[in-house]
């Protein structure tokens, strides 16, 4: 475990033993079995700070909470949402947390169980929820092939339930599968893939189509590599094929051959099973897949061998690498989680809402400097104090007192010690 740099996290449909599991995905060792949270929904794992792995139960209007650290859910954050959760997606920082629920997705903030806003601008149910890796934007998909996308700050902030998309794309005839985003916040480009067997790059600044590929097959998943110059699509017939975007030229839109079929693929299922998801390594040497017939791979990309294998009970519904956590094999390491139940209407604002209260500290401040400080910070966040009393001001500077003499009392007794020895 000590040379492992990045932990493989797989789910399957059954859950009757276990929720999601964690291994090694170097000699396929299972080193923790997450339960107690029921089966997992395609695109329905998300990570909270790294700190917390949060799943959408596939069945019950749930999502449960881990800490990555350990196997028992958080049972004091036990969330419940509005209905059955087709997909979930966690703001980079953390904060907040959007499901979809049908067609319509929900944003919660997650340290006080608000909900921000509800919007349903889909036809159909939600497949996919995704953000940008500085979390200014996300973009939802369905099973209408639309692929909506949303400015983050305003659908938090404005708690319109009627606002507008940033723009909306309708190319895809069949439902939206996957979506993969890249590096670069809306600079980025956007990967999509459908049942209509296109696989199509968008610039997400402005929403233009770059290039259409499209398949003899329809397509299920779609990742990329870091450089966004080699794309991997999974296919319903069980295939992972590679397709270069700094091959020779092309039109912007592309027709794949048998031939390319035979150059560019990664890896086929003898019984045609359905490819569920993938996940790319970091040195993006390794490609993990799982589909239909309940068995996790491991492949190598560049020898198209077969690393490994992992079965499961049931068939493979997420597959995510990420980067080790120092604490994973650390059961007595213990992480804070600030959050608070699920509201299931929004909330309306208060007046403090948008306030922002920042402190800087450096040294030690004096005690009258403290207690001005703190009357100054409550009268800006809503005047709870602003009025408060001689006699209170007095009973904080004496228990101020009381903690430095029982400070300077230790500190006594320690040196003394230290002394002495």
């Amino acid at each position: 475990m000590s040379d492992c740099v990045e932990i493989l996290f797989t789910s399957e449909s059954s859950g009757t033993h276990s929720t999601c599991c964690a291994w090694d995905p170097k000699n396929g060792t299972n080193l923790l079995t997450y339960k107690g949270g029921g089966a997992a929904t395609i695109n329905g794992i998300d990570f909270i700070r790294d700190e917390f792995l949060i799943t959408a139960n596939n069945t019950k209007p749930l999502l449960h909470i881990f800490p990555v650290n350990s196997q028992d859910q958080i049972s004091e954050h036990r969330l419940v949402i509005p209905g059955k959760p087709n997909t979930i997606a966690i703001s980079p920082d953390g904060n907040y947390l959007v499901a979809g629920i049908q067609e319509t997705f929900y944003v919660w903030e997650i340290r006080t169980g608000r909900m921000v806003n509800s919007i349903s601008k889909h036809y159909q149910k939600i497949n996919v929820i995704r953000f940008t890796d500085d979390g200014s934007h996300f973009v939802t998909a369905s099973e209408d092939g639309g692929v909506l996308v949303w400015n983050f700050s305003k659908v938090a902030g404005d708690g319109d339930s009627n606002m507008l998309p940033l723009y909306t794309l309708h190319d895809h005839a069949l439902p939206v599968t996957h979506i993969h985003i890249g590096i670069g916040g809306l600079r980025a480009l956007m990967f999509t893939v459908s049942l209509d067997s296109t696989c199509r790059i968008y610039d997400l600044s402005t929403g233009k189509q770059l290039l259409n590929i499209v398949f003899m097959e329809a397509l299920t998943c779609v990742t990329a590599n870091l450089t966004e110059t080699t794309v991997f699509v999974g296919t319903v017939e069980g295939n992972i094929l590679e397709f270069s975007l700094v091959a020779s030229p092309r039109y912007k839109e592309y027709h794949m051959t048998k031939e390319d079929y035979t150059n560019n693929l990664v890896s086929s299922s003898k019984e045609k099973s359905s490819v569920k998801c993938m996940s790319l390594s970091l040195d993006e040497e390794t490609l993990v897949s799982g589909g239909d017939d309940n068995n996790v791979y491991i492949w190598h990309i560049s020898s198209r061998q077969l690393l490994r294998t992992i079965p499961h009970k049931g068939s493979i519904s997420n597959v995510i690498l990420k980067l080790n956590n120092k604490n994973m094999l650390r059961p007595e390491a213990k992480y804070n989680l600030i959050a608070g139940s699920f509201k299931r209407m929004i909330d309306p604002k208060t007046s403090t809402d948008n306030e922002i209260v920042e402190m800087e500290v450096k040294g030690f401040a004096e005690d009258d400097e403290v207690i001005a400080s703190s009357q100054m910070i409550s009268s800006k966040s809503g005047g709870e104090v602003e009025g408060q009393s001689s006699s209170e001001v007095d009973r904080l500077r004496e228990e101020v007192k009381k903690l430095k003499k029982a400070n300077h009392e230790l500190f006594q007794y320690s040196l003394k010690n230290v002394m002495d020895k």
